[in-house]
């Protein structure tokens, strides 16, 4: 490549950044988007009667060769069209229009339980992506339509054809558009991705972004980017040899790689994966994996996120980059558990040679690429919610057994209702969203001729949301120390100060916030529910089946729902008041870890994970002070490998203190570049909501008695005091 191309990145950047706000398309190019509309909207009228996914197919081949489109002079990689997200709208219309005749009660179910129909949470299978490149693809579906068994295969076929032709007609769109504009950087590139696979680091980057662009406009998000440094690695390897690329260059094309998914999804988007497990046992890290790292630390910016999966045989030296960037604020990663996520994996059926492709999706959310659709929030349950009809349906219990009983039930009743309805909504997918693009990169879709959504993927598996458990272990804890160990007040009593939002129960509110037991503590008691709790509702769960051929899957996190369901949730005997944020992903209650980082891991690392097919993550705030000097990454590493030896399998954290949140709320223009962990992705702080800043403050302040603990890191020893909690 010509020298004088490179070394632009932070001359363009901002222009980057903003690249699909300011959409620069050549009227002459296409249609306008209310143009583009009327056609479509006129094609599918006259056409109403036919195939969903025939028609779904239509309307995005039209789209691709007749939207305008633009390439952009400055950048390595060219994607732009101008849709107005034409098919998102269609998919809502349609959506509205399957549910119809569905039951229309709170939440779409009980008020503690949300049914979902979950199209988003993917991740096609990008080998083959990169193997057989658009018209592979198209021309191993004509191959299987001359061939297909039976009608649903015909259609199949013709729609995946259908779409990955035009996907490869929009690529020679983008090439001649480029040539026009003298944007000599993708020219090349573009002209031979249309008609064969990528060979160069270039061509591998450029296709998975537009195959990204293309499922997206089909109205199915891409939540994972696959495992890169496995992935890209022989191409990087190969320009490098054959001198067609140096090391800076490629880190230049990852910088502009990376800042396309920012200025697309500015946090909670794409998944990019790296690390892992070879089939020969050896760890995956490589040259590739060091290039990105360098990369991501550079930016200091929220997005791409990054996942980090590590085994006993990762390289220190690649751990400790990745902590390096926690320590200095860039926390947008999650570390992942290779050793708990293959026993998760084999528990749930799936074969072996396939977990080395295992990846988070989304946020945390175990799947393996390619060969599983795994739709991570097809359900979500309240769990401290259920705590409001317990004592409205108990009258005077005589142990507190008798009230995890009670709580049992009624969270079997809420569990039982929402996956009864998410079934209904699953047995409507073919008519909402038939997804032909990426169905045409899953092989087992090939195999038998059907689209994701007709069970087409190897495995179709539904996870189910489980939030607030926490807060759902400290209220068992406060019910029994309160009402049946001390006595301290009966149950009625205890009932009337929660409908009053404990309103003149000042002092007994306190002794259930400060002297009961308390999630996250490494408290036996309150452990002992959580652990409870938590085996119940796997149990329950895992063994239900879904309406695609597979079973649902329980995760225990919660994401930002910790807020908006703390929102709908009643006060708790815990002594949360109504509307309160309930307890975060499986991290204590805000405030009540009060014993420090390492007795946090031990509550957490108590649960069973591998029951938790879903996924289930840890968020440690650090202070600053803990992980400052040459040994602060180390510290991070040995707390990551504390957790996971002791069998958890995600962790994230947050490194700032309390004062600088205050600050930056008080001075935002100081503190742009100021990153939090929300939930499974990053945001700058000055751009959440008050309420989240709230939270954030609160987490860091750590409101406690004022009891003070300190407490050694399992794995090397080193003090930590309870400001990192």
């Amino acid at each position: 490549m010509q020298s004088g191309l490179w070394n632009t990145f932070d001359t363009v950047r901002a222009r980057l950044v903003h690249q699909y706000q300011r959409m620069e398309l050549a009227e002459d190019t296409g249609l306008a988007v209310p143009e583009l509309e009327a056609r479509v909207r006129s094609y599918l009228d006259a056409h109403r009667d036919e195939p969903r996914i025939r028609t779904k197919a239509a309307v995005l081949a039209f789209l691709l060769e007749n939207a305008r489109i633009g390439v952009d002079d400055y950048d390595w990689f060219a994607d732009h069209i101008g849709t107005g997200g034409i098919i998102w709208k269609l998919q809502n219309e349609w959506r509205r229009e399957a549910g119809k005749d569905l039951p229309r009660r709170t939440a779409l179910g009980h008020p503690a339980g949300v049914a979902n129909l979950d199209l988003s949470h993917t991740s096609p299978d990008w080998r083959n992506v990169l193997r057989y490149g658009p018209a592979g693809i198209r021309d191993r579906a004509v191959s299987a339509l001359k061939a297909a068994a039976d009608d649903e295969a015909r259609e199949f076929y013709a729609a995946v054809a259908t779409v990955y032709s035009a996907f490869c007609k929009y690529i020679l769109r983008l090439a001649a558009e480029a040539e026009r504009n003298g944007a000599v950087r993708v020219i090349e590139a573009m002209k031979a991705l249309a008609v064969r696979p990528a060979r160069t680091f270039q061509e591998a980057l450029q296709i998975s972004y537009l195959y990204n662009q293309v499922q997206e406009l089909d109205g199915v998000y891409v939540r994972s980017q696959g495992h890169f440094d496995q992935l890209y690695l022989d191409y990087y390897r190969r320009d490098v040899a054959e001198g067609r690329l140096t090391r800076e260059q490629a880190k230049e094309l990852i910088a502009f790689y990376f800042e396309k998914y920012l200025a697309q999804h500015f946090g909670a988007g794409n998944n990019i994966c790296f690390g892992g497990w070879k089939p020969d046992g050896s760890d995956v890290c490589n040259e590739l994996t060091e290039l990105a790292f360098e990369v991501f630390a550079e930016r200091k910016a929220v997005d791409p996120k990054l996942s980090l999966r590590l085994n006993p045989h990762t390289p220190d030296k690649h751990l400790l980059a990745a902590a390096e960037c926690v320590r200095n604020g860039q926390t947008g990663i999650v570390f992942a558990n290779d050793e708990v996520a293959y026993r998760m994996f084999r528990r749930a059926g799936k074969a072996e040679d396939e977990l080395i492709d295992f990846l988070p999706i989304g946020c945390y959310e175990p799947a393996i690429m390619g060969r599983e659709l795994s739709c991570t929030m097809s359900a979500l349950i309240n769990m401290p919610r259920i705590l409001e009809y317990v004592f409205t349906g108990l009258d005077s219990p005589a142990s507190i057994s008798e009230v995890e009983t009670r709580y049992r039930k009624i969270l079997t009743g809420v569990v039982d209702e929402t996956l009864a309805e998410t079934r209904r909504w699953e047995e409507r997918w073919k008519q909402v969203n038939p997804s032909p693009v990426i169905s045409g990169t899953m092989d087992s879709c090939f195999a038998k001729g059907r689209d994701v959504s007709n069970a087409g993927a190897k495995y179709s598996t539904s996870g189910v949301m489980c939030a607030g458990l926490g807060t759902v272990a400290d209220s068992l804890a406060a019910i029994n120390h309160l009402v049946f160990e001390s006595g301290i007040c009966t149950w009625d009593e205890l009932r009337r100060c929660l409908a009053n939002n404990w309103d003149g129960a000042e002092n007994l509110r306190l002794l259930a916030q400060r002297r009961a037991p308390k999630w996250g503590n490494d408290n036996r008691v309150a452990d002992d529910f959580a652990v409870g709790l938590a085996n119940y509702t796997a149990e329950l769960i895992n063994r239900t089946p879904n309406q695609r051929g597979g079973r649902f899957q329980m995760g225990c996190w919660s994401i930002d729902y910790s807020v908006t369901f703390g929102r709908e949730t009643k006060a708790t005997p815990d002594g949360r008041r109504n509307g309160d944020p309930i307890s975060k992903n499986l991290g204590a209650a805000i405030g009540r870890d009060t014993c420090g980082v390492t007795s946090l891991i031990n509550s957490a690392a108590k649960l069973d994970h591998a029951a938790f097919a879903d996924g289930s993550v840890l968020d440690l705030m650090l202070h600053p002070s803990v992980v400052r000097g040459a040994e602060g990454p180390r510290v991070i590493a040995d707390l990551i490998k504390t957790y996971f030896k002791s069998g958890g399998m995600f962790i994230q954290f947050n490194v700032f203190d309390a004062e600088a949140l205050k600050d930056a709320r008080r001075q935002p223009e100081k503190y742009a570049s100021l990153q939090v962990r929300v939930c499974g992705w990053n945001a700058r702080f000055v751009d959440l909501s008050p309420e989240m800043q709230e939270c954030f403050i609160a987490e860091a302040e750590g409101k406690t008695d004022g009891t003070v603990h300190s407490t050694r890191c399992a794995a090397s020893g080193r003090l930590v005091t309870p400001a990192t909690s």
